[in-house]
């Protein structure tokens, strides 16, 4: 069970980065028997243009490479789990994927709020 939580604080994390949303895919969603986590960020048609370039040319893209593995280690990092990162243009995801889309996300005010230190905070630490 943490580690559903962890995930999804990730993909709360990613949708704050880049103002997209993240998905659970493939067989992680699907079944018990996977080896990986399947984690697809897709941003939409002219969001992923603006970012790196023509999707033909993408994979010559050194920011995408970079956010990629750097956001494939942090989900690792966060999750204990096998994240398999990428980051999608919408169109593109929408003609490959056919399956179940789980999306990541944290809802904003979870009953949960910090406003920073209190006065009764701070007298307990002294």
């Amino acid at each position: 069970m943490p580690a559903y939580f962890w995930l999804n604080e990730f993909g709360a994390l990613v949708q704050a980065a880049f103002g997209a949303t993240a998905y659970q895919v493939g067989s992680s969603v699907e079944s018990k028997q996977w080896r990986d986590v399947d984690v697809r960020l897709i941003m939409s048609d002219e969001q992923f243009a603006q970012w790196f370039g023509p999707i033909e040319r993408v994979h010559a893209n050194p920011l995408f490479h970079a956010l990629t593995l750097a956001f494939a280690e942090l989900g690792k990092r966060m999750t204990g789990l096998p994240i398999d990162f990428q980051i999608q243009q919408q169109s593109d995801a929408n003609a490959k994927h056919k399956g179940v889309r789980n999306a990541l996300i944290v809802a904003p005010n979870r009953g949960l709020s910090y406003s920073g230190p209190t006065d009764e905070h701070i007298a307990d630490a002294n």
